[in-house]
């Protein structure tokens, strides 16, 4: 029995292994799997619903061409390996993918990289993530912002990577017009030589996007998905002229300044005999010349007009109106200082008030001796009525302090105002005690040497005035004149 047995096993054992061979022989027979040469390095680079990618081959020298699959492999493209894709100077194959936009695929996407041979043989996969531009993505972005308009130019704030800008206007024929504008865009000319937005109608608006080229190694820049727009922008007048010009009735030569978009000229011309004029566009000024009068206010009319331009935008009217008042330097021997209890300060030893009429433009004049905060007051009796039509001021040639703004007071009486200088109430008691101010003079900047003139065009006469500063040129609040003259009548 122990015989049988081990014959059983034996022969049990012969036909397992003759199984085994079977199936052995069976793959023997079919071959085992055979792969073409899997990616040996791959770079992808960011695009507007686009990608390019970067392909190192393997060494097989039998590679046909690599499939690029996404979607979860339902959408492919396939690239042979030709000579047309392949750089020369990095060795690698470079190729665009596209077919995103179609199906609005955008953000991360995962692209997935297969080999294939001569002998269809395919290559393990290669995987690489990418980040895809589309619109969606556009609408996250912001443009820059307006910085204003500055009389010519539209500003715009800076944005790291800014590469361009689309604008959108109204010309003055009411039609739309589109530019675009390479590289970074800080300020758009609008108005003068060679505008970037030429015709642009004034009190319109401004749409703007800005491109971006977000990284280095994409291949797209990208718009922001939505327009922004700016305030309405309103053009400044196309020629500017003061409307007004006062003089008196001596003779006097003087410039009236004129302001036109850059790039015009203007031509002008005068309606009267005793008013004669030049336009001298190098200098932007019409050149005047005015002869003496002696026989009331006359008024003379200079018509300025925008070369080759038509229509009331492009005329102006400047009224020079000149009065037969003079320097009244004769009344000078009659003028006193007024001494009034909120004048309380000291000046210079020799540098008096007295010294603003002594008909002397050479040093000593009128200097504080100390910082004296504003308001400051001079404060003259002219002697008799006078009819003020202007003040003029001389200056200190040297350590110029000049009074920037300043109010002109009169009265017929020496009457106290009979507060500090530095109430609030100083104005309402001043006009209480008779004083009346006919004049507020702004000439902030005056830190020359050059005479000035104030019109004043007081319609009475006054005896007594008083100056009262509210600002000067140093900011140690000294302040030094050296002569004051009248224009005007007695």
């Amino acid at each position: 029995m122990k015989r049988i047995l081990i014959f059983i096993i034996i022969i049990s054992a012969f036909m397992a292994c003759e199984d085994v061979n079977e199936m052995h022989e069976k793959y023997l027979r079919e071959g085992s799997p055979i792969y073409a040469g899997k990616i040996d390095s791959l770079s992808c680079f960011s695009g507007y619903y686009r990608v390019k990618a970067s392909v190192f081959p393997s060494i097989d020298v039998n590679r046909k061409e690599f499939r690029i699959y996404w979607n979860n492999f339902n959408d492919s493209v396939v690239f042979s390996y030709d000579a047309s894709y392949f750089n020369a100077d990095n060795g690698r194959y470079e190729v665009i993918v596209e077919g995103f936009e179609s199906q609005k695929i955008e953000g991360y996407t995962t692209l997935t990289f297969v080999n294939f041979d001569q002998q269809g043989n395919k290559s393990r996969k290669t995987e690489s993530t990418v980040l895809i531009y589309g619109d969606d993505y556009a609408t996250g972005i912001l443009n820059q912002g307006s910085a204003g308009f500055d009389g010519q130019f539209l500003n715009f704030t800076h944005r790291n990577n800014a590469v361009g800008l689309l604008a959108e206007y109204t010309t003055n024929e009411g039609t739309q017009s589109t530019v675009k504008f390479n590289g970074e865009v800080e300020k758009l000319k609008i108005i003068g030589l060679d505008p970037d937005l030429p015709d642009f109608k004034s009190g319109t608006k401004v749409k703007f996007k800005t491109m971006y080229h977000l990284e280095q190694s994409d291949i797209d820049s990208i718009y922001a998905g939505n327009f922004s727009e700016t305030d309405p922008i309103v053009l400044p007048d196309p020629i500017i002229v003061d409307s007004i010009v006062n003089k008196y009735g001596y003779a006097e030569d003087f410039n009236i300044p004129v302001k036109v978009y850059e790039g015009e000229t203007f031509a002008s011309v005068s309606d009267q005999s005793w008013c004669t004029i030049t336009a001298d566009n190098e200098s932007g000024n019409i050149q005047v010349s005015i002869e003496e009068n002696v026989s009331g206010s006359r008024t003379a009319t200079i018509t300025v007009n925008v070369v080759g331009k038509t229509g009331p935008d492009f005329t102006k009217e400047i009224k020079v109106i000149q009065s037969d008042a003079t320097k009244l330097e004769d009344t000078k021997s009659g003028w006193t200082k007024v001494s009034l209890s909120d004048e309380n300060w000291e000046v210079v030893s020799g540098w008096g008030t007295e010294n603003l009429w002594n008909g002397s433009l050479a040093e000593p004049g009128y200097h504080t001796k100390a910082a004296v905060p504003t308001p400051l007051l001079i404060s003259v009796n002219f002697g008799k009525s006078l009819l003020i039509d202007g003040l003029e001021i001389v200056p200190r040639q040297r350590y110029v302090k000049n009074p920037e703004v300043f109010e002109v007071w009169v009265s017929n009486t020496e009457n106290e105002v009979g507060v500090d200088r530095y109430s609030d109430e100083w104005e309402t008691k001043a006009v209480e005690a008779g004083w009346a101010k006919i004049k507020t003079v702004d000439w902030t900047g005056w830190k020359g040497t050059d005479t000035r003139i104030a019109y004043i065009g007081a319609t009475e006469k006054y005896q007594y005035m008083r100056i009262r500063v509210l600002k000067n040129s140093d900011s140690g609040n000294n302040l030094n004149l050296l002569e004051l003259s009248i224009i005007g009548k007695e």
